[in-house]
């Protein structure tokens, strides 16, 4: 949503030099007027702000999310204008865009072999979770599950297992929103990729386990 400021216009009202001269001499010991400040735009408040900032954000996810599915190198730069832009955000203001901005450079990061940097990303849209995010919704587990994937790639085989399970624990947790087709997918994914993990660990029980709730 865009906001516009209304912009006064002061017209001034041009008096002859002469005429000028003419009111001294008659009345040298007046005091001149006091000047007339001029008027100010009110303050934008923060939700203003946000929402000035939502629409490029959006537009910036929307080239960020093209170019990461065409697997195009350039991703990495309108992803990281993206979350640069979204940190811009007020305090407290759009921490969901925030969560999917450091989320979406996060993939483009691992997707171009900058696993560490990746890594960072993930940890910083964990942080927000709790204050984004209910417990039950999908992007609280999608969080730990992409945070999961890296720390598996880059060989931290305990901590991928830690974030398996807390995404896998958040999903079974009630849904604020209802289940959807795309939470279902996602939560099945998890359980997938998690048991694959454990299998390679040596527990193919629990590997087994997880597999069978998969199905459900």
């Amino acid at each position: 949503m865009r906001v516009g400021i209304c912009c006064c216009v002061v017209l001034l009202t041009i008096v002859p030099p002469s005429l000028f001269a003419q009111q001294a001499a008659a009345k040298p010991d007046a005091a001149a007027p006091p000047a007339t400040p001029l008027p100010t735009s009110p303050a934008m408040s923060d939700e203003d702000k946000a929402n000035q900032l939502s629409e490029q954000v959006g537009k910036l996810m929307v080239k960020c999310v093209n170019l990461l599915t065409a697997q195009d190198p350039l991703s990495l730069d309108y992803c990281k204008q993206q979350r640069d832009l979204a940190e811009q955000y007020p305090p407290h203001q759009r921490l969901m865009d925030k969560m999917m901005a450091h989320d979406e450079y996060g993939i483009a990061l691992a997707a171009f072999d900058h696993k560490q940097e990746a890594l960072e990303e993930f940890n910083q849209e964990v942080a927000l979770v709790p204050k984004a995010v209910k417990p039950g919704s999908p992007e609280w587990s999608t969080a730990y599950w992409h945070r999961a994937m890296i720390y598996n790639q880059m060989g931290q085989i305990d901590k991928a297992d830690r974030d398996y399970r807390a995404a896998e624990a958040n999903f079974r947790k009630p849904s604020p929103t209802g289940d959807t087709t795309a939470a279902e997918k996602k939560r099945r994914a998890i359980l997938r990729q998690h048991a694959a993990l454990l299998e390679k660990e040596g527990k193919p029980e629990a590997a087994h386990q997880l597999r069978l709730e998969a199905e459900k």
